[in-house]
């Protein structure tokens, strides 16, 4: 028989490891001696200890290799082995999303240099909203004056203007006119009055969403970000 501090040489595991898997039973000395405490492997013990620490390479937890050393079938340790192939698949997949959603960044990052900040795209839900909202087809540089009359026919009702909201319907209309949607969120109904319209924008359960400046009357990037964005992270645009 071996002394621990032998048999921690022979197998290349530590006698802090040792003593710490005598104590959860994983390991138990052959022997231990009743007045000194010592405890002692045999050379059989190698197999054991070896095939804990080929489980615990596959990624198994102690609490799990417990139970295969034990009596358990072929069969079934090759279907717990299956169960952790499928998981570690899952967890690369998952891990190469991670590292394409860095590199985007990085690459975004690099577009960004001398330009103004663009935020880190965010998918997120977007809960349905009450907005009073006025369609046009006009030059691209009337969208700033669209965007001062919503908040002025919300105002003359008697109700601070809430946040704006822009729909891009169609932006290749002849004489560089595009056909644009500006709107006003309401925390109450008012009155249609014919030029403006009160309606509820639908709920949207997936909605990349991040934050940019930009001038409204010049040519803003933020469109193709956003969609260069969304194609390098394997999403694709509903609707």
């Amino acid at each position: 028989m071996f002394k621990i501090s032998d048999f921690s040489k022979l197998s290349r595991v530590s006698v802090k490891t040792l003593r710490y898997y005598d104590q959860i039973g994983l390991l138990r000395p052959a022997h231990t001696d009743g007045d000194s405490g010592y405890r002692y492997y045999t050379a059989d013990q190698l197999y054991r200890l070896h095939r804990i620490l080929a489980f615990k390479d596959l990624g198994f937890t102690l609490e799990q290799i417990g139970p295969i050393l034990e009596e358990v079938s072929c069969e079934e340790i090759n279907g717990m082995l299956r169960l952790k192939q499928a998981e570690l698949q899952q967890k690369v997949l998952e891990e190469q999303a991670r590292l394409a959603r860095i590199e985007a960044r990085v690459q975004q990052i690099r577009l960004e240099e001398g330009k103004a900040p663009v935020s880190e795209p965010v998918v997120k839900r977007i809960d349905a909203e009450l907005a009073a909202t006025l369609r046009a087809q006009v030059p691209r540089s009337h969208l700033g004056q669209l965007a001062a009359e919503a908040q002025r026919h919300v105002q003359g009702q008697g109700m601070a203007p809430g946040p704006l909201v822009v729909q891009w319907h169609d932006c290749g209309l002849p004489d560089g006119r595009v056909d644009i949607e500006v709107g006003v969120l309401l925390g109450r109904p008012i009155r249609d009055d014919g030029r403006f319209r009160v309606t509820r924008l639908p709920e949207m359960p997936l909605v990349a969403s991040f934050l940019h400046r930009c001038d409204p009357r010049g040519v803003c990037r933020a469109s193709s970000q956003l969609a260069q964005w969304i194609e390098r992270n394997g999403y694709r645009i509903c609707g």
